[in-house]
Formats: structure tokens, sequence, C-alpha cells
């Protein structure tokens, strides 16, 4: 058998080959937070500006649309996902600059990521209310 038939192709490492571990999941958080940043938050973002400028009483739809139970549940997400991007991104940043790159590091600057992002979400929603 050739040895590129007995590598296996990343998609399938996962499962029989690759547990998942802490960083695999917060690799693959961030890059959701930034699918849900561009394809959700940006647009909504653009949606209410655009009501605000198209008169008061659509910017008024969409502040009662706010005020609702899905629009109060997706500013609560969206202050999570910015604040979790947010943190990640400094992470990478710092990997960037050749900092923090051994796997003691990866898992601790990981764990003080998840504590900053719930500390900011936390204080973001207290300052809400």
């Amino acid at each position: 058998m050739s040895k590129a038939k007995q590598r296996p192709l990343s998609p399938y490492m996962l499962g029989p080959y690759y547990r998942f571990e802490f960083p695999t999941v917060l690799s693959l958080s961030y890059r959701f937070t930034g699918i849900f940043l561009s394809l959700i938050l940006a647009p909504l973002a653009c949606l209410w500006m655009l009501m605000f400028a198209l008169g008061e009483e659509r910017f008024n739809a969409m502040q009662a649309f706010m005020g609702s139970f899905i629009g109060t549940a997706l500013a609560w997400a969206a202050a999570l996902v910015m604040s979790y991007h947010l943190f990640g991104g400094i992470r990478h940043l710092l990997w960037d600059s050749g900092r923090f790159m051994s796997k003691e590091e990866i898992r601790s600057t990981g764990v003080v990521t998840v504590i900053a992002t719930l500390a900011l979400w936390v204080a973001v929603l207290w300052g809400a209310s």
C-alpha cells in the first residue's frame, strides 16, 4: 500500500484518530463565533441602521423586535460571541508574536480566555440591566 493511502485525511481525523481536546474546542468555537459575527450579527446591525435611516416608524418596529424574547436572546448571544471573539483574537495575536506556544501555555491561555469571556459577558449583561 502506498504511503498516501496509509495517512488519514484531515476531515477524517476527528473521531477514530484524534480526540477533541480543550484547545480543539476553543479553536472551533473561535471559528464559529467569527461565522456568527459575519453572517448574523453584522447583517442585523446593518438592518438596524437601515431602519433608523428609513424613519421613526420602521426604527420603532425594529426596536420592538429587539425588545422581544428573540431579540433579547440575540443580544445576549451577541454579547457572549463578541466577548469570546475579542479574547480569542487577543490570544491569536499573542501566538502570532511567538508567545505562549507550549502545550501548557496554550491550555492556560485558553482557560484565561474562557474566564475573561465570561467575566466580560456578565459585566455587559449587568451593565445593560
